[in-house]
């Protein structure tokens, strides 16, 4: 007995092949001396002789072991697995000792397992991976009292984790320190409930969406001889589809796509009913302040249908070519360019709508204009706008 503790006791102190000597001199008097041959095992092991390893684990295999001790083979056996990059078969042995009451060899398993691929050199591991019995040769269970009391005197293989407290800091039950930390509270309290208000009154309600339908008096009118329509429907489905569409425009505030469809729908061959639905519908339609404008059209849009885009908002810059004012009204005429085309537009500002700066990238005068589509005029048709808002440098 004396010889296997001063056996271990060379191992602890990491002397791991003086230690396998005293094993195996242990293992010459007594053969079946089962905590010999675990000696032996585990400080072939460390020392990285692998081939003792195995035959020091064959011959601890052959013997007949005690319940304690198979605990201890199935650690050993998952050990070797893990060194052998056999996964599944560690996965095995630990399953075997993981509910055991010697749960600790299961959690060195573990740690073993997750630094796979250091255990190639076992005779550089940290403290932690040497793995021995808690009495030799293993006493009677002791109670759980008995066992956290010895623990807690004697040292355990894994410390317990250290609680870090937070410094705390101790003021006076009433200091100028203290009162300066609730006055900066308040006044930040105070400047973000003050923003979140700005911001509500900033943010325009949602459009009204009406509740109207089509779908119990959709139908497609014939179209005479002669008939002038500006779009012909095929079927009562189309209808009904483009209604629906209307809506959802306008719920996602694209007010110029809305409108284009339900005009479109006017002057359709739909029947007298949807028609009339169409105009109602159309007075839902707000006009949208610039910055929740998000539905701009193009100038070949409005050349390509000018009926159905009568009404639309449309954001336009250009050169300025003249401007005229006449009672604190100005008209303005412009030109835009889009694409290889080139477009005239007049522009008309009421007296009441002021005249907001824009920065110019050179010296010729500019204008911007945000406004409503009013039609083609003249023989060139120039297109005309009656002004929201204007922007002019220079």
């Amino acid at each position: 007995m004396n010889d296997l503790a001063a056996g271990f006791e060379l191992f602890r102190g990491g002397h791991f092949a003086e230690a396998r000597t005293a094993a195996l001199q242990l293992l010459a008097k007594q053969p079946e001396a089962f905590w010999a041959h675990y000696l032996a095992a585990i400080a072939s092991a460390f020392s990285s002789e692998i081939r003792d390893f195995e035959a020091d684990l064959a011959a601890l295999e052959g013997l007949a072991l005690p319940e304690s001790g198979k605990v201890y083979l199935h650690y050993l056996q998952a050990w070797h697995a893990l060194l052998a990059r056999d996964t599944e078969k560690a996965l095995w042995h630990y399953l075997q000792i993981a509910d055991d009451a010697e749960g600790w060899l299961a959690r060195s398993l573990i740690q073993k397992f997750r630094k796979q691929k250091e255990i190639a050199n076992p005779a550089y591991h940290a403290a932690d991976y040497i793995v021995l019995p808690a009495t030799l040769p293993p006493q009677p269970k002791k109670t759980i009292t008995d066992a956290a009391a010895e623990k807690q005197a004697s040292g355990w293989l894994y410390e317990r984790p250290e609680k870090k407290q937070l410094p705390r800091i101790r003021l006076a039950t009433f200091s100028w320190a203290r009162l300066s930390v609730a006055a900066l509270l308040a006044a930040a309290v105070g400047v973000a409930a003050f923003w979140f208000y700005g911001r509500l009154r900033l943010q325009s309600a949602p459009p009204e969406i009406p509740a109207l339908q089509v779908a119990d008096s959709a139908a497609v009118m014939p179209v005479g001889n002669g008939a002038r329509v500006l779009y012909t429907y095929r079927t009562r489905d189309a209808i009904i589809a483009d209604f629906e569409k209307a809506k959802r425009f306008l719920a996602e505030r694209k007010v110029n796509q809305s409108r284009f469809v339900l005009q479109r729908l006017i002057e359709s061959n739909a029947d007298f009913q949807t028609r009339e639905k169409a105009r109602l519908f159309l007075t839902f339609i707000p006009d949208l302040p610039f910055a929740e404008f998000n539905d701009n059209i193009l100038l070949r849009d409005i050349f390509a249908d000018t009926k159905p885009r009568l009404g639309s908002l449309i954001l336009l810059a250009g050169e300025l070519r003249d401007a005229a004012t006449r009672s604190g009204a100005t008209t303005y005429h412009f030109m835009v360019r889009e694409g290889e085309r080139e477009y005239s537009v007049q522009a008309f500002r009421d007296a009441n709508l002021p005249e907001e700066k824009l920065e110019s990238p050179d010296k010729k005068s500019h204008i911007q204009v945000y406004g409503r589509f009013r039609g083609l005029v003249g023989e060139q048709k120039t297109v005309y706008l009656e002004a929201m808002r204007v922007w002019r440098s220079g």
